[in-house]
């Protein structure tokens, strides 16, 4: 008995767009709205990484000047 409802194969599933809509409005929003979120954050990573460390290191600082 076939399930009415079938997985897409993970090649497919992982896919930016995949290649059958079955709705052409779904389509065309998808083309025009869907993106990455990842390439939104990897574009502040580098000051985001550095102003974290900066932070850290005089936090860390801050406690051993007042431990000592």
């Amino acid at each position: 008995m076939k399930a009415h409802y079938e997985h897409p194969a993970p090649d497919q599933a992982l896919a930016e767009r995949p290649r059958d809509y079955t709705d052409p409005e779904l389509a065309a929003y998808t083309d025009e709205m869907a993106h990455d979120i990842l390439e939104d954050v990897v574009a502040h990573m580098p000051i985001v990484l550095g102003l974290s460390a900066a932070l850290q290191i005089f936090l860390l600082a801050f406690i051993a000047v007042t431990l000592a």
